[in-house]
């Protein structure tokens, strides 16, 4: 029989677990810090959310998130002047989006609209006007605020860099008398848009 071989082969087991339980003294850990505080109002946002499986809705990039992603693509195209920028992939989708949004906003185009009027009054122009807009000479810092206001897929801030841009060439091209503004700004008669008067058929 193999009976010392079995004992000593218990002893070694009973041996190994003997030590490996034994518990050495651990260093005091220090305290885990305190998780912020969450409202109740988002818990139960975020429950409700999961229960109906409706996913969390997408956070805006920031102003600083813009500008950076902004100046990347510039850097990253630098032979390209900004109306070759809008057609680079990174820009061009979300131009898309943010033009379809544009065409469902009325209101947003009337601003659009009555900064074009106004600015057309002011330079002396009778019946319908239009905005005519160069971009092609833009410098970096113009370049940018428009790739931002194009990467937001935000209409408001569209709109707010074109009626921004046409208040600054209000006084070129009325009191300054610029058929284009050095912002590249020009407001121009529209035919397309005036009334065609009706012609009455013979009996």
């Amino acid at each position: 029989m193999n009976t010392p071989a079995l004992s000593i082969a218990v002893v070694l087991a009973v041996t190994c677990l003997a030590s490996c339980g034994k518990s050495t003294p651990e260093a005091p850990k220090a305290a885990a810090p305190a998780p912020a505080p969450v409202s109740e109002t988002r818990i139960e946002t975020e429950i409700a959310n999961a229960l109906a499986g409706t996913a969390p809705a997408p956070v805006a990039a920031s102003a600083s998130e813009l500008q950076r992603e902004a100046e990347g693509i510039i850097a990253q195209y630098p032979g390209k002047t900004a109306a070759d920028l809008l057609n680079v992939p990174e820009v061009s989708v979300k131009l898309r989006n943010l033009l379809s949004k544009l065409a469902q906003d009325k209101a947003l185009q009337q601003r659009i609209n009555s900064s074009v009027d106004l600015a057309a009054q002011i330079k002396g122009l009778e019946g319908a006007a239009r905005l005519d807009l160069d971009i092609k000479g833009y410098d970096k810092a113009r370049t940018s605020r428009m790739l931002q206001a194009a990467l937001s897929e935000d209409p408001n801030q569209l709109v707010a860099f074109l009626v921004g841009e046409i208040g600054e060439a209000a006084p070129d091209i009325s009191f300054g008398g610029m058929e284009r503004a050095p912002n590249g700004v020009s407001i121009v008669p529209n035919p397309a848009a005036a009334t065609t008067p009706k012609t009455e058929q013979p009996d």
